[in-house]
């Protein structure tokens, strides 16, 4: 009776011998595949958190009075959220840490070139701060040339030829580059004699589409959901009050 499972036995050693090391590879492939997608998870890159919808890099002196002070009101009244390194961050020789984050979590970046925009170290640093938040976090970029064309800015003519021929030499080919790359972008241009409140309109109601209705996941402030509403369906805009 034994002699009759000896050969039977003899094939389920067999068996056993060669199918358990592929079932142990097995185990051991699986394993380590999941433990590269758990790597892979782990250093994945964190999702950047946006504290501000815009920052304003612009020249104090050119429109910290007038139009600079009209588009931050205009701003409020829409409820979009912006950096104001004027009032919070004294200016110093550089720019600090604090200016830093403010650009990189601000989900989209307003540049006003004016006359003397480029006479500012400041304001060009800035600029190159914002550019490689463009290409490095998708950061949205919108210019706009207030009292100065787009060409002086893109070709860097007249008063930005003669703040470039000043600046440090290892910056001002980064600077040239950054103006160039901005000024190319689709913006907003202030025509002659065209008056500011319309033009600050467009330029807020703009901004306000592009963080509500082109982006839906974005939360929406309170007392808001009508206007989303309404952009979406076309309708015209709210009416736009501007105090001087």
């Amino acid at each position: 009776m034994v002699r009759s499972f000896a050969p039977a036995l003899l094939v389920l050693a067999t068996l056993i011998t060669l199918v358990l090391p592929q079932l142990g590879l097995c185990a051991v492939t699986t394993a380590h595949s999941e433990g590269q997608e758990n790597v892979d998870t782990s250093l994945s890159t964190p999702t950047l958190t946006h504290e501000y919808d815009v920052f304003v890099s612009f020249r104090g002196e050119d429109t910290r009075t007038n139009f600079k002070a009209y588009l931050l009101a205009a701003f409020d009244r829409k409820r979009i959220r912006a950096y104001r390194d004027d009032v919070d961050l004294p200016r110093g020789a550089e720019i600090g840490p604090e200016l830093l984050k403010a650009i990189e979590t601000s989900r989209i970046a307003v540049v006003v070139f004016s006359k003397n925009y480029a006479t500012s170290s400041w304001c060009l640093d800035e600029l190159v701060k914002i550019m490689e938040c463009k290409r490095l976090l998708n950061q949205s970029v919108m210019p706009i040339f207030y009292e100065v064309s787009q060409s002086v800015v893109l070709e860097q003519k007249e008063i930005f030829a003669e703040a470039l021929l000043n600046g440090p030499i290892d910056k001002v080919n980064n600077w040239r580059n950054v103006l160039k790359e901005a000024a190319n972008l689709e913006g907003f241009h202030l025509e002659p004699d065209s008056p500011e409140p319309e033009f600050i309109e467009e330029i807020v109601e703009t901004i306000w589409k592009t963080l509500y209705v082109e982006s839906p996941t974005s939360t929406i402030p309170p007392c808001r959901q009508n206007d989303v509403q309404n952009a979406i369906a076309g309708r015209t805009h709210r009416p736009f009050f501007f105090f001087p």
